[in-house]
């Protein structure tokens, strides 16, 4: 049985995987928000309590870099480190990673029933037959790179490289590096966030405060009028969700318009991840944002500013765009992690 976590700004996800038959299988999960507790350490007891259950071996994905075995946690006042964990815990083995490195541990295992695919690509089926998880092992799998990115509470990059059989993962802070906008619209909300924050990175943009800045920028532009039941929605609710959900249903100019926006920086940056790493097995939007407006991101927007890249857009043309449907994809690649399927 292994203990894994999901580890955000805004909660903290837990659950039990048991490995049955070669397969990882989740016997039990829960939420709790992140505000609520002062560390890591007293949400687990709390969880174990509940479940009465002991683990040997566990393994965190955080937000934020992970440094000898210790991370101060991005968008979260907390300070975790793997030894002091385990002395607390009493487990035999903790192991920290960054959030979206769990993530990416998942993408061997996932099935074509919890991705949408937003653009297949014109390369090989390489990545078909390596996300097939009787088929992700040995030398069937072809050397290969894939990254995934997710906007939620900040906005995390992950890589995952396939060389001659091996996985590698590989942590990154793309995130948070200096925006580009690439329209007119996208210049004035550049110089519009560049006067509140001095540093404007895409964490600003393609995350759920980054979603909220948007829409302030168009409402403080005069793109766009606040209806009064739209104010009142956004003082009383979460904002972001707010703006999300009315944005992918139609409702609300200036909801639509943010979306949209923020649709084709999301396609940008992804298609920046291919470039980058040349990551061409293929690119993965994870996050809960994503999975709720999937169907708003399949107009076209999204994938259209993601093959907008010029001299070398026949890079990104052969490299498939898909989103994770699966919301629990991080802690299956803990899990993974923890059972030492992946290892980096």
């Amino acid at each position: 049985m292994f203990l894994v976590g999901d580890v955000g700004g805004t909660k903290v996800r837990l659950a039990l995987y048991e490995l049955v038959d070669g397969r990882l299988v989740r016997r039990q999960t829960e939420k709790f928000m992140s505000s609520d507790y002062g560390g890591l350490d007293e949400v687990v007891r709390i969880f174990l309590d509940k479940n009465r259950t002991s683990v040997t071996k566990s393994c965190f994905g955080v937000p934020g870099p992970i440094i000898n075995g210790e991370a101060h946690a991005t968008n979260l006042p907390w300070t975790l480190r793997e030894e002091g964990l385990r002395c607390a815990l009493g487990i035999r083995e903790v192991t920290l990673v960054n959030d979206l490195v769990a993530t990416a541990a998942a993408v061997p295992h996932l099935k074509t029933e919890e991705l949408f695919t937003l653009y297949p690509g014109k390369g090989s089926k390489q990545q078909e037959r390596y996300r097939q998880p009787e088929q992700s092992s040995g030398a069937n799998e072809e050397d290969a790179v894939f990254g995934v990115l997710a906007p939620g509470t900040g906005l995390g990059q992950a890589f995952l490289s396939v060389s001659q059989g091996k996985r590698s993962l590989w942590a990154s802070e793309g995130g948070h590096v200096d925006f580009a906008p690439t329209s007119n619209i996208e210049i004035e909300l550049f110089t519009y966030l560049q006067s509140r924050y001095g540093h404007v990175s895409y964490e600003r943009l393609l995350s759920g405060p980054g979603l909220v800045n948007i829409y302030q920028f168009l409402k403080d532009k005069g793109h766009g009028t606040e209806p009064p039941e739209l104010q009142r929605r956004l003082q009383e609710e979460d904002a972001s969700f707010v703006i999300s959900s009315s944005g992918s249903r139609g409702q609300y100019k200036l909801c639509v318009q943010a979306l949209e926006i923020f649709a084709s920086i999301l396609g940008a940056q992804a298609g920046n991840m291919v470039l980058t790493m040349l990551a061409t097995g293929g690119i993965y939007i994870g996050g809960g944002i994503v999975v709720n407006v999937y169907e708003k991101l399949a107009e076209g927007i999204t994938v259209s500013a993601y093959l907008r890249k010029g001299r070398l857009a026949h890079l990104v043309e052969h490299t498939p765009l898909h989103i994770i449907l699966d919301d629990h994809a991080a802690l299956l690649g803990a899990a993974s992690l923890a059972s030492r399927d992946i290892y980096s």
